[in-house]
């Protein structure tokens, strides 16, 4: 992640003060003006172009293929046999792996904080350490929403593949139609509906953004596992 974050910050410099670059964007088609921004001379413009416009496509793969592995792709693996053995309900069980998952990604979330913002003051790219940190919660709890509803879907059938299909290719379906919503009529007025509405429609780096949105991805990615637990319960493990 951080080698990531470098290798985009370091081109900030040589392009901030170049006119050449904003008009190349201006002339691109509005879908993708959308999702990577007009402005690239400044450092909010840039950082939100260029790092966090792929990010939650990054971010859901991440915590998708994380999902399904930890019920389904353990339980693929034989290592659930063990867990399963102690005196623990399986609901513990599946709160406890959604609550690693949860830490991981804000973990991971917040090595793109720190990355973000340190080397933001290393590459003339500096921004409020909030206004990033914002950012970068509003990404990973996103993510933890199609993370959470891989893993769900993994505990409730025991397929690995089915699980990580579903949350990944749920998210980044979600992220497009989110990127096409400002273009299609129809989509603004569902937009409301798309989890990375919640997240990304404020453009955080730009504007402060109430903590609405963080509380709304942490409930949503809650539901899908407690939607799952009957069925985890109640099912034949490694069969």
């Amino acid at each position: 992640m951080t080698l990531y974050v470098l290798l985009i910050l370091a081109f900030y410099p040589s392009i901030k003060n170049d006119p050449a670059v904003t008009e190349v964007m201006q002339k691109l088609p509005a879908a993708l003006r959308s999702l990577f921004g007009e402005d690239f001379s400044t450092p909010a413009g840039y950082v939100g172009g260029r790092l966090f416009s792929l990010m939650p496509v990054l971010l859901t793969l991440f915590a998708a293929l994380s999902g399904s592995a930890l019920i389904a792709g353990a339980e693929a693996r034989g290592l659930l046999e063990w867990p399963l053995a102690q005196p623990l309900p399986r609901g513990a069980l599946l709160a406890g792996r959604a609550l690693a998952l949860l830490v991981m990604l804000l973990g991971l979330g917040f090595v793109l904080f720190l990355s973000t913002w340190a080397l933001g003051q290393v590459f003339q790219a500096p921004l409020p350490a909030a206004r990033v940190l914002q950012t970068a919660a509003l990404h990973t709890l996103g993510a933890w929403v199609f993370g959470a509803l891989a893993l769900a879907v993994g505990a409730a059938t025991g397929r690995p593949g089915l699980a990580s299909a579903v949350g990944a290719g749920l998210g980044i379906g979600l992220v497009v139609l989110h990127t096409l919503s400002g273009q299609v009529p129809a989509l603004q007025d569902v937009a409301w509906l798309n989890p990375w509405h919640a997240a990304l429609a404020e453009a955080p780096l730009r504007h402060a953004v109430g903590g609405a949105p963080l509380l709304v991805c942490l409930l949503l990615g809650g539901v899908w596992v407690l939607l799952a637990a009957p069925f985890f319960q109640n099912r034949d493990v490694g069969r």
